[in-house]
């Protein structure tokens, strides 16, 4: 579920001309004084005449080899975006959204590379289209991140973010985010939102010359589907796979799924009054911790996942204190709890040392409160800070889970 664009640049377009010269002489036995300086001279510019030309040849030589070169390099660079169907791309990404009524110029696509399976990210999907003469790029990414910046608009944000709600999607009270940026070419606008009980990111983008007024929340609203509420009943995790149930009747209904190796822990987490169950599908032996789990929680009289949290192998187990995981690794520091609004498992911290990326930059936000409602302040620590918050969070007690034999 985890993480965190591909910017491609070719150029170069050469060109030479060739100048080439020619002379007579007249026999030395016919020549006057007058006709020798001439004819010297004649020389002397035939000569010049042909080094440049032989440099222009030489030159005009080099620049069709730069040609070639940068002709195979260009022809070696392949596109990551996969021009594919509606239906395709609603395979990849679990409640998806729909291209607004009247929208025009529709192009789905997709990029693999921007994935990691490994880790349960999928691939960016994309949808372009026009409406009221505005081009607009919209993407989704199942698995990625809460803060993942999926829609790669490359810009400084005048505005924003700002808290915005929007209408449709998560039932009416879907939390987004509201970006603007105005600059000498014009306006840029953008929204983004993300379901935590799936785990999906989501962007839409539109670029004009003067976007004063506009509404992109209204856009981004017209383009859920209900229809696709049904791809949403795909399995969220391992349990939910081997066992060929989304929900289930109780915890031990949900425990009774596990197989040999996998194993289960009843914890407390802030945002509830009553323990939660976290499964996994490995059991580390040596000290019964995991380093992945799904969060199940007790909700309309069912058992439903409600997020994923995540550590990195045996080195970087998940713990738990007052009602906190810890996860992460060397490279990020996570924690998690459960949100006010729909008891799913929400970022209470995030923090990136930016190594992944190739950014080197420390980044990300902290948490006070379980509400998508408060604030979300941006880490502005330093990078001894940060490794602090590493080293602190390796005191942190394991979870400690049973194995099923």
């Amino acid at each position: 579920m985890k993480r965190k664009f591909l910017t491609l640049a070719m150029a170069m377009t050469l060109s030479a001309s060739v100048i080439a010269g020619c002379g007579g002489a007249k026999s030395s036995s016919e020549e006057t004084p007058a006709e020798v300086v001439e004819e010297e001279a004649t020389e002397a510019a035939d000569e010049a005449e042909a080094e440049e030309s032989v440099e222009s040849v030489e030159e005009a030589a080099a620049e069709e080899s730069a040609d070639e070169e940068s002709s195979e390099e260009t022809v070696g660079m392949a596109n990551p975006w996969v021009s594919i169907t509606e239906d395709e791309a609603k395979e990849l990404c679990a409640r998806l959204f729909k291209a607004p009524d009247d929208s025009k110029d529709q192009e789905w696509s997709k990029c693999e590379e921007l994935g990691d399976p490994d880790n349960g990210v999928g691939p960016l999907v994309q949808l372009s289209f026009t409406l009221d003469d505005l081009n607009f790029t919209a993407r989704a990414q199942m698995g990625a991140a809460e803060n993942a910046d999926i829609a790669g608009n490359f810009v400084e944000w005048t505005v924003g973010p700002e808290d915005a709600t929007l209408a449709n999607w998560g039932g009416g009270n879907m939390p987004a985010k509201f970006y603007r940026s105005i600059n000498d070419t014009g306006y840029v606008d953008m929204i983004t939102w993300y379901d935590l009980e799936i785990g999906i990111a989501y962007s839409l983008s539109v670029a004009a010359e003067d976007l004063d007024g506009f509404d992109i929340q209204a856009v981004a609203e017209q383009m859920y589907s209900a229809d696709n509420e049904d791809f949403a009943d795909i399995p969220g995790d391992f349990l939910q796979e081997q066992s060929g149930k989304t929900t289930f009747e109780s915890y031990d209904d949900a425990i009774a799924q596990l197989t040999t190796g996998q194993g289960y822990a009843y914890i407390k987490l802030v945002g509830s009054d009553e323990e939660v169950l976290a499964v996994t599908d490995t059991v580390f032996e040596a000290d019964n911790s995991a380093y992945e789990i799904s969060v199940y929680a007790m909700q309309d009289g069912e058992v439903k996942n409600v997020g994923n949290a995540s550590g990195n192998g045996s080195s970087y187990p998940l713990r738990l204190e007052d009602g906190i995981i810890y996860g992460g690794d060397n490279h990020t520091y996570e924690t998690y709890f459960l949100s006010e609004e729909y008891g799913s498992l929400m970022l209470k911290d995030y923090i990136d040392d930016g190594v992944n990326t190739g950014s080197n930059e420390i980044s990300g936000f902290t948490r006070e409160k379980n509400s998508f409602e408060d604030e979300t302040p941006d880490y502005t620590g330093t990078a001894e800070d940060f490794e602090k918050l590493l080293a602190d969070r390796e005191e942190k007690p394991i979870i400690e889970f049973t194995a099923v034999e």
